[in-house]
């Protein structure tokens, strides 16, 4: 059986006696636990048959007889004279994807020779203004400036580091890495290893890589095998093969790793979660459950998240503008239904309660 703490546990202070690397602290369960209480999504997916692998769908799709022309001239008329036409922004902002949103801009440079963010920015405030201005980003653009702040300052914020790594394709995370050395003259491959440390540092490292296997590859015998054999050099034997965990919790699909996760269970009559924590700890053990999570459910990771965001004493603005923006065009229509089941209330009332203005506004057009 494994020794009962991998080579990856996280020292209690750095060598030259700063704290240690990370903000997530001792590992709980209050968002690693997704999906324990029966099979992964694969089966449980809202939107497809039983069984067939799991299929997303974003609230914000491409507009249908786009004009960027006529949406620039939309803007310019929500921009003119005293005051702004809030609803005629928010609405050409909201109704069309990230990629058209670049060409808008580009039509409005072209039109009318300004800078359309920049003419968005003096018009707008507040929240309000930030989400706008991370709209208006490209994909690339907006991905780096979000990694780089979530290794800026003290500590590292794990949580969305993990996130943003995990669910973008290797041709994003490639067009991702170029924008972050061309934007903060550093390669985030260095950043990375500088914010984190032992085997969490190559678990971020190998998802940077975007090596996952194609969204809806799912063989169920090849996940009995690979169950197998995290058990032979985890739980099976005196200390754990590290890098082989982290090899397939980073290559195989998020449907096949679902399946693994099953499999473990039904070969040795205990969770994955279970079997981790009997052979990793720290920041390693925070990452690997991680990605457990949302290859169980993410859409009820992610709708936990943003439920977390939205509770307590005020609101996490940072968090719940990321949440929206990045899975607005991805996920946020499993994500709302997950919500609306685990918690009883919908995702668009917990806005309207929380949030106020054309902030309220422009989230609840994102997520509907």
């Amino acid at each position: 059986m494994g020794s009962g703490s991998s080579s990856s546990a996280q020292p209690a202070a750095r060598a030259n006696g700063q704290p240690p690397k990370g903000r997530t602290g001792n590992v709980t369960n209050t968002d690693t636990d997704i999906g324990r209480r029966g099979p992964t999504q694969v089966v449980r997916q809202l939107y497809a048959p039983a069984g067939a692998p799991a299929i997303y769908h974003g609230t914000v799709r491409p507009k249908p007889n786009f004009e960027p022309s006529k949406e620039a001239e939309n803007l310019k008329i929500a921009m003119q004279g005293t005051g702004t036409k809030d609803n005629l922004l928010i609405d050409v902002l909201t109704s069309c994807d990230r990629c058209q949103r670049q060409l808008i801009a580009e039509a409005y440079q072209q039109k009318y020779g300004k800078d359309l963010l920049k003419e968005i920015k003096s018009e707008v405030s507040g929240d309000y203004e930030s989400v706008v201005e991370k709209l208006m980003e490209a994909g690339p653009q907006y991905d780096a400036w979000l990694l780089h702040e979530t290794m800026d300052g003290l500590g590292t914020d794990d949580d969305a580091l993990i996130e943003i790594l995990s669910f973008r394709s290797k041709e994003e995370l490639q067009a991702i890495q170029k924008e972050y050395l061309n934007r903060y003259q550093r390669q985030l491959s260095e950043d990375i290893k500088g914010d984190t440390s032992g085997n969490f540092e190559k678990l971020c490292l190998k998802l940077m890589e975007g090596n996952r296997d194609a969204p809806h590859v799912l063989v169920a015998s090849f996940a009995d095998a690979d169950a197998k054999t995290l058990y032979q050099e985890g739980e099976d034997r005196i200390g754990t093969w590290d890098d082989l965990f982290i090899d397939i919790f980073t290559s195989r699909s998020w449907d096949q790793l679902g399946c693994v996760c099953d499999s473990y269970k039904k070969l040795y009559g205990k969770t994955i979660e279970e079997a981790l924590e009997n052979e990793f700890s720290g920041d390693i053990l925070f990452g690997l459950k991680k990605l457990v999570a949302f290859a169980r459910d993410r859409a009820e990771y992610f709708a936990t998240k943003l439920y977390s965001s939205l509770s307590g004493l005020g609101t996490d603005d940072e968090a719940l503008q990321r949440l929206v923006i990045s899975h607005c065009e991805t996920d946020m229509l499993e994500i709302k239904e997950a919500f609306k089941n685990k918690f009883g209330k919908t995702l668009g009332n917990m806005i309207r309660d929380d949030c106020s203005g054309n902030y309220k506004t422009v989230l609840l057009a994102l997520i509907n």
